[in-house]
This record gives C-alpha cells, sequence and structure tokens, in this order.
C-alpha cells in the first residue's frame, strides 16, 4: 500500500482556510476510502480530501461530504483551478468503473464528447485512439471516439486499429464492429480531420436527411421543433384564410 502517511499527504496546502478537526476528518476521509484516489485507484500519490459539494456552495465538512483524490485527479475536478496545471495531466484520462459518480470524469472536459460525432457521452460509452497520426500539422495526444464511431473508424481509418484503442471497461472488435453502424452518416463540422469520413447512407431517411444539409436543422431537437410549430403555423393561417 502506498500513500499512508500523515505527514505525506499535502498536509499545509489541504488544511489552508480549514478550521479546528479538519485534519482528522481528513484522515477519517482517507481511512475510508482505504488510502486511496476514488477516481483512478492512486495509492501512491500525494492524496486529498474533496468536497462533492464544494464549501463556496455550502457543503459542510461531513465524512458524507468528502472524497479522496490523489492531487492530479482532484486536478480533473478542479478545471479552472491554477495551482492544480502542473498536475492535471498526470490523471489518467479515464476513471475507474467504479469511480463515484461525483468524480466520474473525463480528464479534460471535451474528453466526454466524441471526436468524430461531437455528441457527448459517459466515460463508459467511450473509448480513446491513441498514437494518433498528426493532420493539418497537429499531433493530437489521443481522441476519443463513442463506441459507434470507433466502430466506423476501426473499418474505415487505416491508422486506427484495436491495438490503438483503449478504454476503462472492456470491449471487443466484434462489438464495435457491431455498432458501426449506429454511427452518423456525416462527422460533425468540428470533427477531428483524423476521423472526420463520411458513411454512406443506407436509407432513405439518411439520404434526404443525414447525408445533406437538412440534418442541421432535423437532427436538432430544438430547431426541429421551432420548424413543425413554423408549419403548422402556416399551415393555420392558410385554413383561416380560405374561411
Amino acid at each position: 500500500m502506498g500513500n499512508r502517511s500523515e505527514t505525506d499527504t499535502d498536509d499545509q496546502s489541504d488544511a489552508r482556510g480549514y478550521g479546528e478537526g479538519w485534519e482528522d476528518l481528513r484522515q477519517q476521509t482517507l481511512r475510508r476510502d482505504g488510502y486511496a484516489c476514488t477516481r483512478c485507484g492512486a495509492d501512491d500519490r500525494t492524496l486529498q480530501a474533496h468536497h462533492v459539494v464544494p464549501r463556496s456552495q455550502g457543503g459542510p465538512d461531513e465524512l458524507e461530504n468528502l472524497l479522496t483524490l490523489c492531487r492530479p485527479c482532484h486536478g480533473v475536478i478542479h478545471q479552472s483551478n491554477s495551482s492544480f496545471d502542473d498536475v492535471r495531466d498526470d490523471a489518467p484520462l479515464f476513471p475507474e468503473p467504479d469511480a463515484p459518480d461525483p468524480v466520474a470524469r473525463m480528464r479534460e472536459p471535451g474528453d466526454g464528447d466524441c471526436s468524430r460525432c461531437g455528441h457527448e457521452f459517459d466515460p463508459e460509452e467511450l473509448v480513446a485512439w491513441t498514437d494518433v497520426p498528426p493532420a493539418d500539422g497537429s499531433v493530437p495526444d489521443h481522441l476519443t471516439l463513442c463506441k459507434p464511431c470507433a466502430g466506423f473508424a476501426l473499418e474505415n481509418v487505416p491508422a486506427c486499429d484495436q491495438e490503438s484503442l483503449t478504454g476503462n471497461h472492456r470491449f471487443g472488435i466484434h462489438e464495435l464492429s457491431a455498432w458501426r453502424l449506429d454511427a452518423p452518416v456525416r462527422s460533425s463540422i468540428f470533427a477531428s480531420p483524423q476521423v472526420a469520413v463520411r458513411r454512406e447512407p443506407r436509407t432513405v431517411r439518411e439520404r434526404i436527411v443525414d447525408d445533406t444539409p437538412l440534418r442541421f436543422v432535423w437532427n436538432h431537437t430544438g430547431i426541429r421543433w421551432l420548424t413543425l410549430i413554423a408549419i403548422g403555423y402556416v399551415l393555420l393561417m392558410l385554413v383561416v384564410a380560405s374561411i
């Protein structure tokens, strides 16, 4: 077991601004969580007690409101806190599968979005493509893909292979292959160039809507409802005018 020492868990910085009894409460938190980070499982790093509901929002200094995090993972949760900027990249890209919901986040906010379709997903619905070849002069550290887009990339992007895909859960090439048909016909206009590959449409709807600019209207729930309301209003006016 790693970081059990009371003097080796960043006592001074972690206790700054906290009242009497905080150190005992922090140690209770670390002990309850097995002296390991609840996001990544690390037990050999500086460990800190994280408030699930921040103190600035009225979160209490109570055991039920605290979780143990290593310093890099603490930085993942506090993206705007510059004091973590030097260690945030040391946190794993994925949280552990059993990480508590309040800390089960990807390393960066954008990592939760599929790099091809642009939709947001939970970590267990994503895989990471590592060793991504450069495009347009950029060399990304990784791309995250939802399972349908990952399956589609495996089949259509030569540089993407099963060995370069990883996640925080077990998945097989046959599973991803089965999901590939659910990948959108067109990638997001903001898609990374390495995965901005078009899928051949299979249905009339895909040919008329998903493979044309109509997708920007129809596939957006808010715009779709506004369009239907506008059409309904026009039809109502025509009926009224004909009476």
